[in-house]
C-alpha cells in the first residue's frame, strides 16, 4: 500500500475526478458526440429543474348592456360556480323599478307598474304578483348588494330579449317599454298593494323530471326550510285516487317528546292530511326541514297537480297567528311502465 502511494501523483491529480477527467479527455478524442450526449443526460438527471412560472388567470369580466348602453356597477357582476350573477338594484332601477330592502323581514321588494316581486337572500323561491317561481341561482348578498341570476332577470322583469355572450362575458338586455308601445301603464303598487303579496314560500319537491312510472313507489316532500317560527301546521292534499295511492304521510323530523301529530289517509276519497304542533310555548322556533313527506305509488297514467286548490298549507306561529304562505305549484305526471 505504501508503494502504491508513492507511485500515484499527489494533489488533485490523484483524485477520482482527475482520473475521470483523463478518461473523458481520451473519450472526447475518440468519440466527441457520445461524450456530449452523456453530459446532457447526466445534467437532466441530477440538476434541479427550474421552477415553472405560474401565471394567475385574471378574474373573468362580466358586463351588462341595457338597450345598447353599458351599465356601471359599484359591485361588479361575476361568475358564481360558472354562472353569471348580477347586482339586482342597479339593473332594476334602470328598468324603472322601485327597489326596497326590508331589513326586519330580510327581504327585497321590487315594484313597477302592475308588478310586485318579493325575494329572500339564499332562498331559491321568489314570487311575482303572488306566483312562486324557482331560480337556479339563489340570491346572495355580496358587499351589501343582492346578486341574482339570469333566469331571475328574465322571469321577473319585462325584458324583451336577454342574450348571454359567454365568450365575451356580456349580458345583452332589451327592455320592453310599455310607454313606447303606446300602452297605458297600470299604477305603481302602493304599500297596501305590496302587503297583499307578503308571504313566505312553501316548496314542493317531486321526483326527478316531475315524472314517475306506473307501479313505481316515490316520495313527495312539502317543506318550508326558510320559514322560522312555525309552532303548528296543517297540510291537506286532495288527489285523483285512480292515478296514485298514498301509502303514508309523515314528518321524519318529528320529535316525540316535544311535538304531537295526527294524520289521516283516505285513498277511497282521494284525501290525506297531517297536523303537527309543538308541546309548550317556545320563544325561538328554527325553520323546519320538512313539513311532510308523502309516500305514494303510481297506480295509473295521468297527472297529479299540486296547486293551491289541491294542496292547502296552514302555518301558525307561537301566538296562534297565521303565517302567510305561497305555494310553489307543480304537477306530477305518471306514465306507463316501459
Amino acid at each position: 500500500m505504501e508503494k502504491y502511494r508513492q507511485v500515484m501523483p499527489k494533489g488533485d491529480s490523484a483524485s477520482p475526478v482527475f482520473c475521470g477527467s483523463a478518461f473523458c479527455t481520451m473519450m472526447l478524442r475518440k468519440n466527441p458526440g457520445k461524450i456530449i450526449f452523456i453530459f446532457f443526460l447526466l445534467a437532466a438527471l441530477f440538476l434541479p429543474a427550474a421552477p415553472a412560472r405560474i401565471w394567475a388567470a385574471p378574474p373573468p369580466l362580466v358586463a351588462v348592456h341595457l338597450n345598447g348602453a353599458a351599465l356601471q356597477f359599484d359591485v361588479q357582476p361575476r361568475l358564481q360556480r360558472g354562472n353569471p350573477v348580477f347586482p339586482l338594484r342597479k339593473i332594476f332601477e334602470e328598468l324603472g323599478y322601485v327597489v326596497t330592502w326590508e331589513a326586519e323581514a330580510k327581504r327585497a321588494v321590487l315594484r313597477a307598474p302592475g308588478c310586485v316581486v318579493i325575494l329572500y337572500p339564499e332562498n331559491p323561491l321568489y314570487s311575482v304578483n303572488g306566483v312562486v317561481y324557482r331560480t337556479a341561482n339563489p340570491p346572495c348578498i355580496e358587499r351589501g348588494r343582492l346578486m341574482v341570476g339570469m333566469d331571475f332577470l328574465q322571469e321577473s322583469a319585462e325584458i324583451k330579449e336577454l342574450v348571454w355572450n359567454e365568450q365575451k362575458g356580456i349580458l345583452y338586455l332589451e327592455y320592453r317599454d310599455s310607454r313606447e308601445e303606446g300602452r297605458e301603464l297600470p299604477h305603481l303598487p302602493d304599500e297596501a298593494d305590496k302587503k297583499k303579496y307578503y308571504a313566505h314560500f312553501v316548496e314542493v319537491l317531486l321526483p326527478p323530471g316531475n315524472r314517475v312510472q306506473v307501479g313505481e313507489s316515490f316520495e313527495i316532500v312539502i317543506a318550508a326550510p326558510f320559514v322560522k317560527g312555525i309552532y303548528a301546521y296543517e297540510v291537506r292534499f286532495f288527489f285523483n285516487q285512480d292515478v296514485i295511492k298514498i301509502k303514508d304521510i309523515k314528518n321524519p323530523s318529528y320529535k316525540l317528546q316535544e311535538e304531537f301529530y295526527m294524520k289521516r289517509i283516505n285513498n277511497r276519497e282521494g284525501m290525506v292530511e297531517y297536523t303537527q304542533t309543538s308541546l309548550g310555548y317556545l320563544e325561538e322556533l328554527p325553520p323546519r326541514r320538512h313539513l311532510v313527506v308523502i309516500e305514494a305509488i303510481a297506480f295509473r297514467e295521468g297527472a297529479v297537480p299540486f296547486l293551491t286548490g289541491t294542496l292547502t298549507i296552514k302555518l301558525l306561529d307561537n301566538t296562534a297567528s297565521p303565517i302567510p304562505v305561497l305555494l310553489e305549484e307543480k304537477t306530477l305526471y305518471t306514465s306507463p311502465a316501459r
